[in-house]
């Protein structure tokens, strides 16, 4: 089967999808393996970025001001126009971990342009993390991308881990893997479908997945005792796609 696919990538000033910011983005569409749209954004937000975003990604305040662009309000609605463009021409919208990704993208959208409706109806999405978590679910480190990218074949260069831009590269690799992955471990639920009817299938699979993933992840900080900072319970979003 060969996909139409959309991948973007964000990096970020932290990880409130309310409260923090866009600073880097990258997207390309392919077509099979044909290239039919690349594009990368460098975002000045006009806040600061933390210390410990920087040790993870590599962008300072000093360099996001000096290379970001300054009409921000433009910018996002560029990111968001790109991605609901392909979405609805059928292209399937995919991310690592992309929950994080779209949700603020959605903050960032409604900051400057609250009349929008952020959503993509009839868009269909992958998102590897979910696979990851469900078919190797008791792997020892976690599913960070690098390693799900390593572990599966693809040889990781380090210096690049966190640009969007490689990350996207990283992600792509991983849709095939993922999709032969869950078409060999689930013969019985895919029987009778076409590759196409199984993509259909997964989109309210990959919500059950990711449901009962945070719903087990949320019951185990329970009874550990781990908190939020302010001392609530810690609640884990199930939410899918965003």
């Amino acid at each position: 089967m060969s996909l139409k696919t959309v991948c973007f990538d964000t990096e970020t000033t932290g990880v409130d999808t309310d409260n923090d910011r866009i600073i880097t983005c990258f997207m390309r569409a392919k077509d099979g393996d044909e290239t039919v749209f690349e594009r990368s954004w460098v975002i000045d937000p006009g806040v600061g970025v933390p210390e410990g975003a920087s040790e993870i990604h590599g962008m300072t305040t000093e360099w996001v001001r000096e290379n970001g662009r300054k009409d921000v309000e433009d910018a996002i609605l560029e990111i968001w126009d790109r991605l609901e463009y392909f979405g609805y021409k059928g292209f399937v919208v995919v991310g690592y971990n992309s929950s994080f990704d779209l949700s603020i993208l959605n903050a960032e959208v409604k900051r400057y342009y609250p009349e929008v409706i952020f959503k993509y109806e009839g868009a269909r999405f992958i998102d590897p993390i979910i696979f990851s978590r469900r078919f190797d679910k008791y792997r020892k480190g976690g599913h960070k991308l690098v390693d799900i990218a390593r572990a599966h074949g693809f040889e990781v260069d380090e210096s690049k881990a966190h640009e969007a831009s490689y990350d996207v590269e990283m992600t792509e690799f991983l849709v095939p893997k993922m999709l032969n992955l869950a078409w060999s471990k689930m013969p019985k639920e895919r029987a009778g479908l076409t590759p196409d009817q199984f993509l259909d299938k997964l989109q309210v699979w990959q919500a059950e997945w990711k449901k009962e993933w945070a719903s087990g992840l949320t019951t185990y900080f329970a009874k550990t005792g781990k908190l939020e900072e302010d001392g609530s319970p810690i609640v884990v979003s199930g939410a899918f796609p965003y």
